[in-house]
């Protein structure tokens, strides 16, 4: 029997040849916003320097006069990069770093959620499905978007400690539900908006399934949505409440915001992989799920059904007939 180590050991050489573009202790990725997130980090480590340690204000940006860049903006996918940068890591390995432990750690919590529920065979399958899936690789690898890189892997171990915390009430569950919530907060906000009912409609699904008890039920729920997103209303509250200051309806009425065209169609993403253009200074971003991906999904589909099939045929073998009666 392997230990807890090991098993997230395997998977994280199980995920390592995903995170090969990485491998580099000098040099970043060419992704669309990874050269943003890179100077930022810069920027940080200058204003630490100056005694700065949560810096809202860029003293150098708009030709010197200063700029407010961080007050709304996601902290933690730059602090988790600065740290090790600040320990004496190059930025280049600092950067690369992030986004490799990032792919990993959504095996690791994938792992670990769906071992609960499925067991441990299932739990090795989701984990790899999981960190191999196109949408992380192309956050990590393609796009460079460090904060949902970091709100993915936080997904399901809110998932897997929010449901032993429901089920078990122990202490260890409820820490690592309310900081993970917090930090979902100071990663992307928009996975926090997305996932916080999500994972509401989760838990409450899995106290009806359990037929828990609906006092300690309520009392665990609003303890953990209360302290885990009242941890950082320094930075959520202070959006929300000056909505009126900014052009919130931009966000849906430019074309490029519009979700109406933002829909993938059949052909894109069932489209084989084509070759990189390297003269393209902006290239396109095709969604495309890949062959080997949809393969494998329909290989799944067939077996369970194969499954159903047999089981369905053992339980009318078993039951007796008139002859028999």
């Amino acid at each position: 029997m392997l230990t807890h180590f090991q098993h997230l050991l395997l998977l994280t050489l199980l995920g390592l040849p995903l995170t090969t573009p990485l491998w580099r202790l000098t040099a970043v990725p060419c992704t669309h916003d990874g050269h943003l997130h890179y100077h930022r980090i810069a920027a940080m480590r200058y204003a630490w320097e100056n005694g700065l340690y949560f810096t809202r204000w860029l003293p150098d940006l708009a030709f010197g006069y200063g700029y407010p860049f961080f007050v709304y903006r996601e902290p933690a996918p730059l602090y988790a990069g600065l740290i090790p940068h600040l320990l004496g890591l190059p930025l280049p390995a600092a950067s690369n770093l992030f986004y490799a432990l990032c792919i990993l750690a959504c095996g690791w919590f994938m792992f670990l959620w769906v071992r609960d529920i499925l067991g441990q065979p299932a739990a090795y399958v989701a984990a790899f499905a999981y960190m191999s899936a196109s949408y992380v690789l192309v956050d990590s690898l393609i796009r460079g978007n460090a904060p949902e890189a970091l709100a993915l892997p936080l997904f399901p171990l809110l998932l897997w400690a929010g449901r032993r915390w429901l089920l078990g009430g122990n202490k260890r569950p409820f820490l690592i539900t309310t900081f993970s919530l917090a930090l979902l907060s100071l990663s992307h906000n928009i996975s926090l908006l997305i996932f916080t009912p999500t994972l509401l409609v989760y838990l409450l699904a899995i106290g009806w399934l359990y037929r828990l008890n609906w006092r300690p039920f309520c009392t665990r729920i609003a303890l953990l949505f209360g302290l885990g997103l009242g941890m950082t209303i320094f930075y959520s509250g202070g959006a929300l409440l000056e909505l009126n200051a900014v052009t919130l309806e931009q966000s849906t009425t430019t074309r490029n915001n519009d979700f109406r065209f933002n829909f993938a169609s059949w052909g894109e993403i069932l489209a084989p992989v084509t070759p990189e253009d390297p003269t393209l200074v902006n290239p396109p971003l095709p969604f495309r799920l890949g062959w080997v991906p949809l393969g494998l999904a329909v290989v799944g589909v067939v077996l369970f059904a194969l499954k159903m099939i047999r089981d369905w045929r053992l339980e009318i073998g078993d039951q007796p007939s008139i002859s028999n009666l």
